[in-house]
C-alpha cells in the first residue's frame, strides 16, 4: 500500500480479548430487499461474542441495512423483506414463532444522531425497563446503566432535569445507557459518533472498548481510523456484497482483496 498508504493506528483489541471465538450471530445466504432492489446479497457472516465488529464501506453499500436486519428494525420499512437465515445464538430470528419485540430486547440499537426522549434524564433510562415489567430496583438499574455509559458523575446531581439539557456527546451516552438498561446481549451502533466533536467521539470510543467486556458490539462507521482503533473484526461491504471480513489488523495491514486496499487507502468511497 506504499503509494497511497494511510497511517492507521490499528487496534490490538483482538489479541487482548480473552476467550474463544463464539458466534452470537450467524447469517447464511442472507439477502435483504427493498421491493425489487437487493440491498444485501447472499451474505454469510459470523459475528463473535464480546468483540467489536466494524462495518465499513461507501454510502449505500448495504452495511446499515444489514445492521438493522440483526434486530428486525427493517420490519418497519415498507417493502423490506429478508431471505436466508439470521441465527441469534442458534435461533432463526425470522422464524414464524419468534417475536420481533423479544429480538429487539436482546439486541439493542444506538442511532447516528442522539435521540433522547423528551423526558428527564432519569426517566430516559427507567421508562423502557418499567414498561417491559422490570421487577428489580429501578433506581439501582438507572445508576448502574449510567455508570456503564461513563455518564453518572456528570448527571447524578441533575437526574430530574430534561435530557435535552445535555450536550450532544452526553445525549449519545445517555442513549447508550438507555440501551444498556434493557439488559441486551448485543449493541448495534449506526455511526454513533458521526454528529459528535472529536472529544465526544473519543469518549464514545473508550466506552465501546469497555462495553465489549460485557456485550457484543456491531458498529457501522465511515471513519477508517475509528474502525482501526476499536474494531476486533472489520467487514467491508460494497454494492450489497461482503468483499472481505477478517481481523481488523489483517484488514488494515494486509488485506486479501484489492478492493479492500483501495477503499481503506482512499482510492474510492
Amino acid at each position: 500500500m506504499a503509494d497511497n498508504e494511510i497511517n492507521f493506528q490499528v487496534s490490538a483489541n483482538n489479541s487482548e480479548t480473552e476467550g474463544p471465538l463464539e458466534p452470537v450471530f450467524t447469517t447464511r445466504k442472507l439477502s435483504v430487499f427493498y421491493d425489487a432492489f437487493e440491498a444485501v446479497k447472499q451474505l454469510d457472516l459470523d459475528i463473535y461474542r464480546q468483540r467489536v465488529t466494524a462495518l465499513i464501506g461507501p454510502s449505500g453499500c448495504g452495511k446499515s441495512t444489514f445492521l438493522r436486519t440483526l434486530n428486525r428494525m427493517n420490519d418497519f420499512v415498507e417493502g423490506a423483506r429478508a431471505e436466508g437465515e439470521v441465527l441469534l445464538d442458534g435461533l432463526n430470528i425470522f422464524a414464524p414463532d419468534v417475536d420481533p419485540v423479544e429480538i429487539r430486547l436482546r439486541v439493542g440499537m444506538v442511532f447516528q444522531s442522539p435521540n433522547p426522549f423528551p423526558k428527564t434524564i432519569r426517566e430516559n433510562i427507567a421508562l423502557g425497563p418499567r414498561i417491559n415489567g422490570y421487577t428489580g430496583n429501578l433506581d439501582e438499574l438507572v445508576e448502574q446503566s449510567l455508570h456503564k455509559a461513563y455518564l453518572w458523575d456528570e448527571v447524578k446531581d441533575k437526574m430530574d432535569e430534561s435530557a435535552y439539557s445535555l450536550s450532544g456527546g452526553q445525549q449519545q451516552r445517555l442513549c447508550i445507557a438507555r440501551a444498556i438498561a434493557m439488559q441486551p446481549e448485543v449493541l448495534l451502533m449506526d455511526e454513533p459518533t458521526a454528529s459528535l466533536d472529536p472529544i465526544s467521539t473519543n469518549k464514545i470510543e473508550e466506552l465501546i472498548l469497555e462495553l465489549k467486556k460485557s456485550y457484543t458490539i456491531v458498529i457501522v462507521t465511515h471513519n477508517m481510523q475509528q474502525a482501526a482503533r476499536i474494531g476486533d473484526y472489520t467487514a467491508l461491504f460494497y454494492q450489497g456484497q461482503l468483499i472481505e471480513y477478517d481481523s481488523t489488523f489483517k484488514i488494515f495491514t494486509n488485506p486479501s482483496e484489492k478492493l479492500t486496499e483501495d477503499y481503506i487507502t482512499g482510492r474510492f468511497g
